[in-house]
């Protein structure tokens, strides 16, 4: 989960989807207060070293876009949730 916030609203929403499947627990990775390239492109890497569904509340556009670009290259699977 990567947040340019606290993460609160995307974590409550992680954990809803998570809950409407009885056999399945999630690890949760939290980024929050991810507001630059460099913090997202140390995310990035972070993910791409434990891969998974990366959900997302970005803001800033041009970061979504950055986001998008680089797990669509790595073939994970992403949402945002705005």
């Amino acid at each position: 989960m990567v947040s340019d916030a606290t993460g609160e609203t995307l974590i409550a929403v992680a954990r809803a989807a998570e809950a409407q499947y009885a056999n399945v627990h999630a690890i949760e990775h939290i980024f929050p207060l991810v507001r630059s390239r460099k913090q997202l492109d140390g995310v990035i890497r972070d993910i791409e070293a434990s891969p998974g569904i990366v959900l997302y509340t970005l803001v800033n556009p041009e970061l979504g876009q950055h986001l998008e670009a680089k797990f669509r290259e790595l073939g994970l699977p992403f949402a945002s949730l705005f």
